[in-house]
């Protein structure tokens, strides 16, 4: 039993609900002063007020437990309205928006004829107006329920009056199973032959299939609306659901501060759906400083950016042979049961200036002769390149260079082919001079920050033909 007082009335140990907004016209969005807004469910509350100039009004009143509310707003002109909602114990509801819809315009404007007269009765109910084609997972702290107004008309189009009202009755025809429900689950129309009803959520994601209906049986007929779908979706966090990458594995940071790399998660609910907006996700990591928290977005993504500086990490991850460079950044959210879940990603932090070497260091090409070789380029810690760097070989005038000559580095955590070992070959292709030339081969790293290593340890010589 909810036990109810209305305004005046005070109880020490319960906090009053307030419960505002603002009524306007639905056309041009300003405010209606003096429209009557009206508590008509439950019995108890029930009172009215007027809008002040800026079409605000405002009750209190208190409850003990969760209950559902119905508020019409009316004025004269213009088609009264009506909003479900559930309130609950110290929950303020502070942002009802009620449009009205001018009776001098009731169809947008479209310049069609109406037909006049007296309706008749019902024979077709049409959905007029929904608040969320979405709503989030019960006990979320979102949006757990959406209002839609369905209006009964006539077979001439026209919207029964009060002398005509009926009951209009609200089915889920379909949903996940999760605990929703209709509130309330039947509803008389209005003077407008206007019924509101509200879907609120329960614990499961999913589809949900409404549909209302009038029952005529002095005439033998059931009246249905077409179904009206509303989502369920954006729980609570789920391990299973919840990742973590980095934009570059390896960028340039363990000689450079303030260079930025974004992590970003995605967090999904036990349904694999997006989370609720705004759920808070911790950031931490090993090596440098990372922005520290974030709230994601509508599809459950947040990023923070890495940044390099002090401490420069030396995380002995496996795989990393112990060498300096590794850091460890970690994502933290709480699920459903108010546990801690995470995930890490490894970074590595390299340095500007690469460490290059190369095998065999001489040669002694033939004419038209050729020779390969093998070389690494690492970093000075022995770890990969950052991401982005270039790679190029230059062999001299009539040698021709072919293999790992000049390409773009990817995003590599390890040391091995393709991250920091390479090859390449040479060929002599000068058909014109047949003198001997003294050779050397460079090698060209140059890092995503514009800094460039070479080296010039390959020399050798092209014979003359005798």
């Amino acid at each position: 039993m909810v036990a109810l007082k209305g305004c005046g009335a005070t109880n020490a140990d319960v906090e009053p609900i307030t419960v505002s907004g603002e009524v306007s016209n639905d056309n041009t969005g300003n405010p209606i002063e003096d429209a009557i807004v009206e508590i008509t469910a439950p019995g108890p509350l029930r009172q009215a007020i007027t809008t002040d100039s800026l079409g605000q009004f405002s009750f209190t009143f208190e409850a003990d437990s969760s209950f559902s509310v119905t508020i019409e707003a009316s004025k004269q002109g213009y088609n009264a309205k009506t909003t479900n909602f559930k309130v609950a114990p110290e929950t303020d509801v502070t942002d009802l928006i009620i449009n009205l819809v001018s009776q001098e315009d009731p169809g947008g404007g479209d310049g069609g004829e109406q037909v006049g007269g007296e309706p008749e009765g019902a024979a077709a109910i049409v959905l007029t107006g929904i608040s969320n084609q979405a709503i989030n997972i019960a006990e979320t702290g979102d949006q757990v329920s959406s209002a839609f107004t369905f209006q009964v008309q006539d077979s001439a189009g026209r919207a029964l009056n009060s002398q005509k009202a009926v009951d209009v009755q609200f089915n889920i025809i379909s949903g996940p199973g999760g605990g929703e429900e209709l509130i309330p689950a039947t509803a008389r129309t209005n003077a407008q032959g206007q019924a509101t009803s509200s879907l609120f959520s329960g614990n499961t994601a999913g589809p949900v299939k409404i549909e209302a209906l009038v029952e005529r049986p002095e005439v033998g007929l059931t009246i249905r609306s077409k179904p009206v779908i509303i989502a369920i979706h954006g729980g609570f966090p789920d391990e299973e659901h919840f990742s973590i990458a980095p934009d570059k594995y390896n960028f340039e940071g363990y000689d450079i501060n303030g260079n930025r790399n974004s992590v970003t998660v995605i967090v999904g609910d036990k349904f694999s759906n997006p989370v609720k907006p705004g759920t808070s996700v911790y950031f931490s990591t090993t090596g440098g400083v990372i922005q520290g928290s974030g709230a994601t977005d509508d599809d459950g993504i947040v990023t923070a950016d890495l940044i390099s500086g002090e401490p420069r990490p030396n995380d002995n991850i496996t795989g990393s042979g112990g060498r300096p460079g590794y850091s460890t950044v970690t994502a933290t959210t709480v699920d459903e049961n108010d546990n801690r879940i995470s995930k890490d990603i490894n970074v590595v932090f390299s340095t500007q200036t690469a460490s290059i070497s190369a095998s065999p260091t001489t040669f002694d090409l033939a004419p038209n002769g050729g020779e390969s070789f093998t070389y690494t380029v690492t970093d000075l810690n022995g770890n990969p390149m950052a991401a982005g760097t270039q790679i190029s070989v230059e062999g001299g005038e009539g040698i021709e260079v072919t293999g790992d000559n000049s390409f773009t580095l990817g995003n590599h955590l390890f040391p091995g082919p393709g991250a920091t070992d390479f090859n390449f070959s040479i060929r002599d292709t000068d058909e014109e001079s047949n003198d001997p030339a003294s050779l050397t081969i460079k090698i060209s790293v140059t890092t995503p920050s514009g800094n460039t290593t070479t080296y010039t340890g390959i020399s050798g010589t092209r014979r003359k033909v005798r």
